[in-house]
């Protein structure tokens, strides 16, 4: 490709990058006034939504992000949210989780799906310990050393744990 066809690309794309920026930002702007002092890190806009959404849903507070969790409840709860977006492969498997036992672990692991528009379309609350007691945490293996771990929803066997569900006439 050459220079001038990049520049006529980054062109031709710049008014929606402009949006996508500002958009964005609008979005920040509202989720910060809802996120309890914490600072919502990077351009992690599914990830925001997840943890403001979860802790809206479960009456929770955010905590700083050198803890495991993402919110506690008033009832005690420590939650760790993963979210994600749409129906593309893997759509069901959470990011990174960094440990699975110990004191300092969450007591709960909630799922936030979203469709491909955001709109929330499920919400899954796990007791940390029903997972770990029935091998539902993964070992991510990288160059044979353990990386993480990561968790798979599956929408047909884990109906048991949904919190909340889009109504199908809403869209």
């Amino acid at each position: 490709m050459s220079v001038h066809a990049l520049a006529g690309l980054e062109l031709e794309l710049d008014r929606y990058f402009v949006a996508i920026n500002d958009a964005t930002a609008a979005i920040r702007h509202i989720l910060d006034q809802h996120a309890d002092g914490k600072n919502l890190k990077g351009d992690e806009v599914v990830g925001w939504l997840g943890e403001i959404y979860g802790k809206t849903l479960m009456d929770g507070q955010l905590v700083p992000d050198d803890l495991e969790h993402d919110f506690v409840t008033s009832d005690g709860k420590r939650v760790s949210v993963k979210a994600r977006k749409g129906y593309k492969r893997q759509w069901n498997r959470t990011s990174a989780i960094p440990r699975i036992k110990g004191d300092d672990c969450p007591t709960h692991l909630m799922f936030v799906h979203f469709d491909d528009d955001y709109a929330l379309r499920t919400v899954h609350l796990y007791p940390w310990d029903d997972l770990l007691h029935a091998g539902r945490f993964r070992k991510h293996i990288v160059r044979g050393n353990l990386r993480s771990y990561y968790f798979l929803l599956d929408p047909w066997l884990d109906t048991q744990y949904i919190v909340y569900e889009r109504p199908e006439d809403v869209t």
